[in-house]
C-alpha cells in the first residue's frame, strides 16, 4: 500500500508541474504581445522624427535593442524554459520590421518633407537663369513669364514612365535649364499632364530630391528623359538642370509629404499590434502545448 501510494504521489507531481507551468505559459502572454510590440514602436518613430538630423543615434537605438532580443534568447539556455527564446524571437523580428518600415517611411515621405523644409527656396526664377546657381533649391517660385512647354515632353521608360518637359519663357530659344518632372504622366512624346501642369495658374516648382541609399535614385532616369528630349527637339541643357514638380502651391505639396508620413507611422503601428497580438498568442499556445507533451518539464519559464 505504501509504495504503490508513493508511486501514485511520484505520478501525479509531473501533473501538478504541467499544470503550473501551463498557468505560467498563459499568464505571460501579455508580455509576449506587448514587449515586441514595444520595441517595434521605439524603433519605429526615431527612423521618422530623428534619423533626418541624427542617423548615428537612430542607429545606435536598433542596436540597443537588437542586444535586448540577443539577452532574452541568451536567457532561454540559462533560465530554462521556451518562453524567453519565443520573447528573443519576436523581438528580433520586431526590431527588422522597424527599421525596414522606419527607413521606408523616412525616404518615401519625411526625407522630402525636412529637406523641403531646409533648403532655399527662391522667387521671381527666370527659366533662362543657370540652373547652378539653384543647386541648394528646395522650392522655386518662376517668374511670370515661365511655361511648360509640353510640346517637347518626353518619357523614358524604366518600369515606370519618366516623363520630362521643358522650362522655358519667350527670351529662351533652345537652351533649358530647368525641367518640370513626373512620373507615369505622360506617353512616349509630345504630352505632359504632370501635377498641375494643365494649370495656366501654376508658376512654382518643388525640386525633385533624392534621398541616398534606400531606393534607386530616381534623377538617373529623369536625365534619361532629358537627354532623349534634348535629342529629339534639338536642345542643349545644363549638365546638372535642375528637376521639379509643377506646382500650384510648393507648401501644399510639402505639406503632404508630411501628412502621408504620420498617415503611413499611426497605420503601421496599428497593424503591427495586430500582428503582436496575434504572434504572442500562438507562441503562447505553443509553449502552452510543449508543457503539457512534456509532462511540465519544458516550461513557460521562470519570470
Amino acid at each position: 500500500m505504501t509504495n504503490g501510494a508513493a508511486q501514485g504521489t511520484r505520478a501525479a507531481r509531473p501533473t501538478r508541474g504541467a499544470a503550473k507551468d501551463d498557468s505560467q505559459s498563459s499568464n505571460n502572454m501579455p508580455l509576449l504581445i506587448a514587449v515586441p510590440w514595444l520595441v517595434f514602436v521605439m524603433i519605429f518613430i526615431p527612423f521618422c522624427f530623428a534619423y533626418h538630423h541624427f542617423h548615428l543615434a537612430v542607429w545606435g537605438s536598433v542596436l540597443a535593442w537588437s542586444m535586448l532580443s540577443f539577452v532574452f534568447l541568451l536567457l532561454e539556455g540559462r533560465m530554462g524554459g521556451q518562453w524567453y527564446l519565443f520573447l528573443g524571437m519576436l523581438c528580433g523580428i520586431a526590431c527588422i520590421n522597424a527599421t525596414l518600415a522606419g527607413l521606408y517611411n523616412y525616404h518615401t515621405h519625411m526625407f522630402q518633407y525636412f529637406s523641403y523644409d531646409e533648403n532655399r527656396a527662391y522667387t521671381n526664377v527666370l527659366p533662362s537663369e543657370p540652373a547652378g546657381a539653384h543647386g541648394d533649391a528646395g522650392k522655386i517660385t518662376f517668374a511670370n513669364t515661365a511655361r511648360v512647354d509640353t510640346t517637347r515632353a518626353v518619357g523614358f521608360k524604366s518600369g515606370s514612365t519618366y516623363c520630362v518637359a521643358p522650362v522655358l519663357d519667350e527670351t529662351q530659344q533652345d537652351r533649358v535649364e530647368f525641367w518640370a518632372a513626373g512620373i507615369d504622366c505622360c506617353p512616349s512624346r509630345g504630352d505632359f499632364t504632370c501635377d498641375d501642369a494643365w494649370n495656366p495658374l501654376a508658376k512654382s516648382g518643388v525640386v525633385i530630391l533624392d534621398s541616398d541609399g534606400f531606393f534607386p535614385a530616381k534623377r538617373d532616369s529623369f536625365i534619361k528623359a532629358v537627354k532623349q528630349s534634348a535629342a529629339a527637339f534639338q536642345l542643349t541643357t545644363s549638365e546638372t538642370p535642375v528637376l521639379v514638380r509643377w506646382v500650384l502651391d510648393p507648401q501644399v505639396i510639402q505639406d503632404q509629404y508630411w501628412s502621408s508620413g504620420i498617415t503611413f507611422l499611426v497605420a503601421m503601428i496599428f497593424i503591427y499590434l495586430g500582428i503582436s497580438i496575434v504572434a504572442g498568442a500562438m507562441f503562447a499556445m505553443w509553449s502552452k502545448n510543449a508543457v503539457r507533451a512534456n509532462g511540465g518539464n519544458v516550461g513557460g519559464g521562470n519570470v
